[in-house]
């Protein structure tokens, strides 16, 4: 298939380009108008690598790649392929097939697309239907104990929780593993959670690596959680979107897996294929709790925050009722870089009945 890159570019949106660097590991940072990441364009480790959104270019700060859009970006990660391979991996990344006018075939097809080097150990994905399969990982964690983690304990995660979600723990390294399951209950990633403050530099939360293997996954493609609340979610017509795997398994921990609704992005934004996800499990209502990740309720993370949220209404009011789970000023009821459950049940429930519809 070949498509209009500029007619490409003109469907992504900024939390879109984070969700590609996320997916290839970049690490990225969004602000309101630009995205900082790792410089994957030439396989360095300093976040020199700037994506803006009103050119819709990259460009690498280090002196090494110059200027160049999201395609060239796929490029640079990997040489074997034309642009046109490129501009088709973007538009089957974001599903926006339905969105660009019917194109002519050529000679490329999906199963050219290999995961790209990061992934390449992992076989493919499979494409069909527009529904994306995740290849199937080896299950590295069987044989890592699951003893009780105090830490998690003391913010309201409980044990039998953690034993029901698979939580392990490596005593090597000192985190936290949690496997990553798509919605038929395949394991498809591993994510560790760093106890050691000191490693918190290098990031909170991170692909596991067992036996030589990373064990990453593309996170846009799959919800953490959706496994065991996909029929609660059905049922109920309503989804809770958060940020991480922690607060899923609090919410589990405080109200049971019978009413367990909540699924976690594992990142900062949700995806048109995350999305869809839960839309084809027929909700009616989107509530999204992500972090607090301002201090004042004004100024520019403020902004930049309240900005993200007004961007997610906009892309699926249309389809369902979407609202938040948001502190306000005179509550004030969240630290900064809380999760709306990390204050306990009680000021999860005063967020829910006080939940902010646009």
């Amino acid at each position: 298939m070949t498509y209009n890159k500029e007619e490409v570019k003109e469907l992504l949106e900024l939390e879109d380009i984070y969700n590609l660097f996320e997916y290839f590991n970049a690490e990225p940072q969004m602000y309101s108008s630009y995205i900082v990441a790792k410089t994957i364009c030439h396989n360095g480790d300093t976040h020199k690598l700037y994506y803006y959104e009103n050119t819709q270019l990259c460009k690498c700060y280090t002196g090494s790649c110059g200027s160049f859009d999201i395609f060239e970006l796929v490029r640079k990660i990997e040489p074997d392929l034309d642009l046109n391979k490129a501009i088709y991996f973007v538009v089957n990344f974001f599903n926006l097939q339905s969105k660009l006018e019917d194109v002519d075939a050529d000679e490329y097809s999906i199963e050219d697309f290999k995961i790209f080097k990061n992934y390449n150990k992992l076989n493919e994905i499979e494409i069909k239907n527009d529904k994306v399969r995740l290849p199937q990982i080896t299950n590295y964690i069987e044989h890592y104990p699951c003893p009780h983690i105090l830490n998690w304990e003391k913010e309201g995660i409980s044990y039998d929780v953690c034993k029901f979600m698979d939580i392990r723990y490596n005593p090597i390294n000192g985190s936290i593993i949690i496997p990553h399951r798509d919605s038929d209950d395949r394991l498809v990633g591993i994510r560790q959670r760093t106890l050691v403050k000191e490693d918190e530099i290098y990031g909170k939360y991170r692909p596991a690596r067992f036996q030589g293997q990373l064990c990453n996954h593309p996170l846009a493609f799959n919800l953490y959680g959706l496994n065991v609340a996909k029929d609660n979610i059905r049922n109920l017509r309503t989804a809770i979107v958060v940020e991480s795997e922690k607060s899923v398994l609090q919410y589990i921990s405080y109200f049971g897996t019978k009413n367990d609704i909540c699924v976690a992005v594992c990142g900062s934004s949700l995806s048109r294929y995350q999305f869809h996800l839960l839309l084809d499990l027929g909700i009616q209502e989107l509530v999204i709790g992500f972090d607090k990740d301002f201090e004042f309720f004004e100024g520019e993370d403020f902004e930049n925050v309240t900005n993200k949220l007004q961007k997610i209404y906009d892309k699926y009011s249309c389809y369902v009722n979407v609202t938040f789970l948001f502190d306000n000023k005179e509550d004030n009821v969240l630290g900064y870089k809380d999760s709306p459950l990390d204050k306990g049940k009680d000021v999860f429930l005063h967020l829910w009945r006080n939940r902010i519809i646009l």
